[in-house]
């Protein structure tokens, strides 16, 4: 028998519910024959109430789908008139959600550095320099959608699922580049889409010394990947290796690592088959980093399983490489260890280092105006005034002084500096909410600190790959904030 409900207080109507878990208005009558009064609503239960697609978690690697159909987008030849249009719509979609997403932003370690460098390159605006008001907006815009993720991701209620889903995109995406830079190498032609017209505008001179001589006998240019520049699919085989031992690590059951290991194997070849030396040393060094973290937090365990997959990947898929690729695939790679690392470096990007440093940092001290360099510049540019010509930025570094002079140079590598802190604690704690943010805390550290190699290497925070960089941080710690309210009692 059901047991009778208790009765209502005299003239108020009783609450019912209205879906789950949602009360209706309560009604009181004041006084007999005198009309309802409706009462202030009771509080929804927690969690009752559904959230729209700008409140929830699933916005994140939403966006990273976003971002990885407009990089496909700018290889079909059909889309090519539109391919402005496009690159507007990765950087814009990031502002659209700074502008959309309500809430408050958690304070993420380095936001303090990074609004401060962004504060002082908006000044730049009113720099001599700045020569077009247009380009200026617009480079702007850029750096803004760049660090945005820092402010929108942190407001949605970003779970470790979540968090994982992004990460799993970012995976696949990667391992299918390299994928397919092997496969230009093993089918020249076949794969292979418009190279950018940036790289054709340097001279034909210079498409070809990006060219190799495979085994086959025939010429191919170093593998693009899903990208447009030769030996791009480069950055595919670094992510693909180091995203991939992440979930090796994590992998629960055979198929994610058979995935995982699969990953790692092709990201391996393809990097081998790129032959971007300064690449591959970063991904060692990021390697040996999460080792050491995974050494220093006593898993040891997975410290063995991390280097016998990747050490075998590696010596087994230069075999492979070496056969495909021939005599210049071994020669590449052998130079790396006839001379100094440091010799290597200054020969190739380490030119440009010493010239910011010597040259342009005593020109510039407080930047040099803002639209001069760039995809800015190149689309929305004026350079017809010949006392501020256009600049050229092949390192972030470079484009850090001409930002802001020395106060940018500072505070936005301050910035890096205080996230790799913060997730190196991450990646020792002992104990977490039970989702292994300590792994993914590891993962991440070694992904920060080829992120910080690899602004030695070109433009980082003017790309999509530095919008990568600080949403996966941003991810990162709002995962963790959220885990801690679901499960208070963890710590």
């Amino acid at each position: 028998m059901r047991s009778p409900r208790p009765p209502s207080a005299p003239g108020v109507a009783r609450p019912q519910l209205q879906g789950p878990g949602v009360l209706r208005r309560r009604y009181v009558r004041r006084a007999p024959g005198a009309p309802l009064e409706a009462l202030p609503d009771a509080a929804p239960v927690q969690g009752s109430k559904p959230r729209g697609l700008l409140e929830s978690g699933r916005l994140v690697p939403l966006f990273i789908l976003m971002l990885i159909v407009c990089q496909l987008a700018l290889l079909v030849p059909a889309l090519a008139p539109v391919r402005m249009l496009v690159r507007i719509t990765a950087f814009g979609g990031s502002l659209a959600l700074l502008a959309l997403v309500r809430g408050r932003s958690l304070k993420h370690p380095a936001l303090p550095f990074v609004l401060g460098a962004l504060g002082i390159t908006t000044l730049n605006f009113f720099h001599p320099g700045t020569i077009s008001p247009l380009a200026a907006l617009v480079q702007l815009g850029i750096q803004l959608s760049v660090m945005a993720p820092l402010l929108w991701v942190t407001r949605v209620p970003i779970d470790a699922k979540s968090f994982r889903y992004t990460l799993a995109l970012l995976f696949f995406f990667n391992v299918a580049s390299a994928t397919v830079g092997v496969l230009q190498v093993y089918f020249p032609g076949r794969f292979q889409p418009a190279v950018s017209s940036v790289v054709q505008g340097l001279g034909e001179g210079y498409l070809r010394s990006l060219e190799f001589e495979t085994a086959s006998g025939e010429r191919v240019l170093r593998p693009m990947g899903l990208t447009d520049i030769p030996g791009g699919a480069a950055t595919g085989g670094f992510y693909a290796v180091l995203l991939g031992g992440g979930f090796l690590l994590s992998a629960r059951r055979g198929w994610v690592r058979v995935l995982s290991v699969g990953g790692i194997l092709m990201g391996l070849l393809c990097l081998y088959l790129c032959q971007v030396r300064a690449t591959f040393v970063t991904l060692a060094v990021c390697l040996l980093a999460m080792a050491g973290v995974l050494a220093l937090s006593g898993r040891l365990v997975r410290l063995v399983a991390l280097l016998a997959v990747v050490g075998g990947a590696g010596v087994a898929t230069f075999g492979w490489a070496a056969a495909v690729g021939g005599d210049a695939v071994v020669k590449r790679w052998s130079s790396l260890f006839e001379e100094n690392p440091e010799d290597v470096y200054r020969k190739n990007r380490g030119g440009f280092l010493v010239r910011t440093f010597e040259h342009l940092v005593p020109e510039y001290p407080l930047g040099a105006g803002l639209g001069r360099y760039g995809m800015a510049n190149a689309y929305f540019g004026d350079n017809s005034d010949r006392e501020h010509p256009a600049l050229w930025a092949e390192i972030q570094w470079t484009a850090w002084v001409f930002d802001g002079g020395v106060l940018v140079l500072v505070l936005y590598p301050l910035g890096m500096l205080a996230t790799l802190w913060w997730v190196f604690r991450v990646a020792l704690r002992k104990d977490d909410t039970g989702d292994e943010f300590w792994l993914w805390g590891s993962v991440i550290f070694a992904y920060n600190l080829g992120a910080l190699a690899l602004t030695f290497s070109y433009s980082f925070f003017m790309s999509q790959t530095g919008m990568e960089f600080w949403l996966l941080n941003a991810a990162l710690f709002g995962a963790m904030a959220h885990a801690k309210t679901v499960h208070p009692h963890r710590r």
